[in-house]
């Protein structure tokens, strides 16, 4: 991916920028699950790359119902653990307000939209430690699914036990998709932060790479 005429804007959390700097390869906080659509083939793709970097993975096909009743609403009820996900915006739009129930907040979110011949524009908001993750991803994959899933395991570890559960790209030789009008959305929804000044010291922070 080329790193050129894309705003990047998000949040610097004390505390967290610092367990994301340079020299650190994953925060002290853990994953619960990575989602991920297989209808989607970049989708699918973040799914099987975030399975190699060893993440609890689950396919919600079109519909979170069946992940959130047999998998996360238990969770949550005993501990609200952050999830990850590459979806449709209408799946982290519910997990978004089935998360607020529970204390967490989406605390980074990117959209992806393709803008044809193989080109994706990538908008983000979030710490700016992870921006920093995304942006090196972004140099070392070409593909959407497996640069989202390495910026992850920037900044998060898989849980001990697996639970069931603008950047332009590079052009693609060959390759001229028309523009998708449903751009993909990469998500981090987790527990907002305990202390007062955790929350309200957020620093904005805006970059044109």
């Amino acid at each position: 991916m080329t790193m050129s005429g894309v705003a990047l804007a998000g949040m610097s959390i004390p505390g967290f920028a610092a367990a994301l700097a340079p020299g650190r390869d994953i925060a002290p906080s853990s994953l619960f699950s990575v989602v991920y659509d297989n209808g989607f083939p970049a989708s699918a793709a973040f799914g099987a790359a975030a399975g190699q970097h060893g993440y609890a993975t689950h396919d919600i096909d079109g519909d979170v119902t069946e992940f959130w009743m047999n998998h996360l609403a238990a969770r949550w009820r005993h501990e609200p653990v952050a999830i990850a996900g590459l979806t449709h915006a209408s799946a982290l739009f519910v997990l978004e307000r089935m998360g607020w129930d529970h204390g967490l907040r989406v605390v980074f979110r990117a959209q992806h939209r393709s803008q044809g011949n193989g080109r994706i524009e990538h908008q983000l908001a979030g710490p700016a430690a992870m921006l920093n993750a995304f942006e090196q991803a972004a140099s070392e994959h070409p593909g959407l699914g497996a640069c989202v899933a390495g910026m992850l395991a920037r900044c998060y570890r898989p849980e001990p036990a697996p639970s069931a559960l603008a950047i332009p790209a590079r052009p693609r030789p060959g390759q001229d998709a028309a523009p998708d009008p449903a751009p993909l959305v990469s998500w981090v929804i987790a527990p907002r932060p305990s202390s007062a000044s955790a929350r309200n010291a957020f620093a904005t922070v805006e970059r044109i790479v």
